[in-house]
């Protein structure tokens, strides 16, 4: 095993265990109702949106500053993908187990499908961010598969539901974030683009 495939390992079972543990003391500590359900839910999306953003705008930070820190933060960026993973690994299990236990909701039938496809897409992702799979795939379709996943990501996380979104605290909490992630990628972009003319 490469020392890349062991990193990903204890960076995905550490994670895994963290978020995991903490989400089953949570609920292990009340009578779980569906608000209790859903705060745990709402924290992982939260963490699993924080290591998404580092993922987005490592590369283009490094294009566009060119310091230690993002030279730093760009070798790492795989491992905080694995995390991203794992976190969403749990995110998910909490799901399951709030719809498990709570036979009344209904999840819509288009959450379900295109939820289900991009998780598809996160595992595909993680998968092939070990060595094997990652050769086995080509570095061409390699590239093609992470950048999917990212604007797969930015559906989920970054577009808004409803024009109410827009005004809501909460949702600018995380659109605000997104929005200087996504001009960071196009400033660096832009840059390369001028650069190569």
């Amino acid at each position: 095993m490469s020392n890349n495939d062991k990193q990903n390992w204890q960076v995905l079972l550490a994670v895994l265990l963290l978020t995991g543990g903490i989400s089953l003391l949570w609920l292990g500590s009340t009578t779980v109702t569906d608000e209790d359900l859903r705060i745990p839910i709402r924290h992982t999306a939260q963490i699993a949106f924080v290591l998404y953003l580092i993922v987005l705008v490592a590369r283009p930070l490094q294009q566009l500053l060119r310091q230690d820190w993002t030279a730093s933060l760009l070798r790492k960026r795989r491992l905080v993908g694995v995390a991203f993973a794992a976190v969403m690994t749990t995110h998910l299990g909490l799901i399951a187990y709030r719809f498990g236990t709570q036979p009344e909701l209904e999840y819509p039938l288009f959450d379900l499908l295109f939820g289900g496809t991009t998780y598809a897409v996160f595992y595909l992702m993680l998968i092939t961010s070990f060595d094997g799979p990652k050769k086995a795939l080509g570095p061409r379709k390699w590239k093609i598969l992470h950048r999917t996943g990212l604007v797969l990501a930015a559906l989920i996380f970054g577009l808004p539901r409803s024009l109410e979104d827009l005004t809501d605290p909460d949702y600018l909490k995380l659109g605000i974030p997104f929005a200087i992630a996504l001009v960071i990628r196009i400033t660096a972009w832009q840059r390369s683009r001028r650069r190569g003319s």
